[in-house]
Parts: structure tokens; sequence; C-alpha cells
């Protein structure tokens, strides 16, 4: 939630917004309409904050002890570990986000726009090389995005330890 929350105050500091609420309610209802309603507002937070709830359970039940296993240093049940797996997870997703997924959305969205000394299509190649008047600032400002929501999952994210004696 602080990250979506973020992502609609970027503006404020000449950084492209990052409204995932109206985008996936705009891909899910279809509405392409302006100005944007309430309803898709709201019903794309819903849809964005169940994809948010998805990753951070990936992140606990798969990624985290997967890390934990592979790198030995990571391996602890540290708050600072933690963290750091936040963050690499986070991280993955922005690799994600940026190559497939954001790149695709855009170009279905906007329309493609022909850029560049090529003239190609704006917002459907990898890793948001044209988004707007932003251009390759987007790039960083989506990992400064996925890095805050690492960063609160990592923080967040806080398992016990299972014993092996059971206490009666």
């Amino acid at each position: 939630m602080v990250a979506t929350v973020t992502g609609l105050w970027f503006p404020g500091v000449k950084l492209p917004q990052f409204d995932f609420n109206t985008l996936n309610g705009r891909l899910a209802l279809g509405d392409l309409t302006f100005p944007v309603s309430s309803t898709t507002f709201v019903i794309g937070g819903i849809i964005h904050m169940i994809d948010g709830i998805i990753w951070a359970l990936i992140f606990g039940l798969i990624i985290s002890p997967v890390l934990g296993v592979l790198i030995k240093p990571l391996r602890p049940m540290t708050p600072t570990v933690n963290l750091v797996k936040g963050l690499i997870w986070g991280g993955a997703l922005w690799i994600i986000s940026s190559a497939l997924w954001m790149p695709l959305l855009i170009g279905a969205l906007l329309g493609p726009t022909l850029t560049g000394p090529f003239q190609l299509p704006c917002g459907v190649g990898p890793f948001l090389t044209c988004f707007g008047p932003y251009g390759v600032q987007a790039l960083f400002t989506n990992l400064f995005w996925h890095m805050i929501w690492g960063v609160n999952l990592g923080l967040l994210f806080n398992p016990i330890r299972s014993t092996s004696r059971v206490r009666w």
C-alpha cells in the first residue's frame, strides 16, 4: 500500500506518476475514457492489492527460503537479512516489470508512437525506453517504486523459525 500511494505522489517530485490502480482498472474494465471514473480506480486498486499480496506470498513461501539455501549469508532470519531479501525480490520484479509487463501495457493503452532515430514503436520494446515526456527516467522511477515495495516487504516479513520440539 505504501508503494502504491507513493507512486501516486511521484509527480510532486517531478517523476512520472505510477498510477497502477487506474492502469489495472482500465485493463480490467476496458475503460479508456477521460477522466477516469472512481469505479475504474477502485476496481484497479483492488486488483493491484491482490497482485501485491500474491507477489508477497511467492516471496515468503518460495523466494526467501530459496535465497537462504542458495546464498549462505542470507540464511539467517534477521530483520536485516529479510530487508536484503526484500530488496532482491523488488529488484527481480523491477526487471520483470520493466522488460515485459510495463512496455506491453503502455503500448496497449497509449498506442505505439514512433520515436528515436530508427522510428521504433514506443511502449512496446523492453525496458521502458520511452514513457511519454519522461524517457528513460521512467525506468529508474520504476526501480525506485519497486525498491519502496521491497523495503516494506522485507521489513514486514518476519517469520518465526519452527522448532523441532513439541511443547505441551
